[in-house]
C-alpha cells in the first residue's frame, strides 16, 4: 500500500477516534459530571505533539479547528475558506475524510 494511502487511512482513524474522545468526555462530564479532562489531558498533548511534528502551523490549527470547534458551532454550513496563495477559496469540510483533503492540499511544496 502507497504511503500517501497509508498516511490518509491513519488521518481519518486518528480523527474520528479523537472526535469519539471529545463526544465521551462531553458525555460524562454532562451526564454524570465527571471532568475526565483531567486524565485525558497529557494523551491528548502526545497526540497534538506528534500532529505538531508531521503538519505545519496552518494544517494544525484547521486540525484543532475541526475537533474543537467546529462541533460546538449552530448553524455551521460544513465549508471552511482557505488561502491558496492567490486567492480565499471555500471548501467542504465536514468529514474526517473531506479535512485530510483540506490538510493535504496545504502541504508545503
Amino acid at each position: 500500500m502507497a504511503r500517501d494511502v497509508i498516511e490518509k487511512k491513519l488521518f481519518i482513524e486518528s480523527i474520528i477516534l479523537l472526535r469519539e474522545i471529545e463526544d465521551r468526555r462531553d458525555f460524562m462530564e454532562e451526564e454524570i459530571g465527571m471532568d475526565m479532562s483531567i486524565y485525558e489531558e497529557k494523551f491528548l498533548q502526545i497526540i497534538e505533539n506528534l500532529f505538531k511534528v508531521h503538519f505545519s502551523k496552518e494544517q494544525f490549527a484547521l486540525i484543532q479547528y475541526y475537533l474543537y470547534q467546529v462541533p460546538t458551532l449552530d448553524n455551521w454550513d460544513g465549508k471552511v475558506d482557505i488561502s491558496d496563495g492567490k486567492d480565499i477559496i471555500t471548501v467542504d469540510f465536514e468529514t474526517p475524510e473531506q479535512v485530510w483533503n483540506v490538510v493535504s492540499s496545504l502541504k508545503i511544496k
